[in-house]
């Protein structure tokens, strides 16, 4: 018997290989393209900066309390007086938002302080958006632009 060399000349398909990386290539391109579209300059609104280069401008808090008053605080302001930097105003009549004793109180420290521009709002876990939106839409009546809602 006598022994065969094995053929070693052979053709190797290349097609499926060149392909499959055709498509590899396609899906690197867009994924970079979308990527690059979905990316986005947040910058956060108020504590994100150093306390040397954070301007100080006055600022309101405005809290729910547990029986619907709502209580107002002024901060970086001098000309604000301390009795009226903090102070509580009757949040609810008949189950519906104060809207006219906040729109009163709230006018009374814009006269004092014109540059007051910023209002952050910090709500209970039973507040409703209703009232939220509501105080909001009030407050940008008064030209209060810069709100904000304070996580629980």
């Amino acid at each position: 018997m006598r022994k065969h060399k094995k053929h070693l000349d052979f053709e190797i398909n290349l097609i499926p290989c060149i392909d499959l990386l055709s498509v590899c290539i396609c899906f690197l391109l867009l994924t970079a393209v979308w990527l690059n579209i979905g990316s986005m300059n947040v910058k956060q609104a108020i504590g994100g900066q150093t306390t040397a280069e954070t301007e100080k401008k006055p600022l309101l808090y405005v809290t729910f309390d547990q029986k619907g008053a709502l209580n107002v605080k002024v901060q970086e302001s001098a000309k604000v007086p301390k009795n009226l930097s903090q102070f509580s105003v009757a949040g609810m009549t008949d189950g519906n938002l104060n809207v006219v004793e906040i729109a009163k109180a709230i006018q009374n420290i814009k006269t004092l302080e014109p540059q007051l521009k910023t209002v952050l709002i910090q709500p209970m876990a039973q507040t409703s958006y209703q009232d939220i939106i509501q105080l909001m839409d009030e407050f940008k009546k008064m030209n209060l632009s810069d709100l904000g809602v304070v996580p629980l």
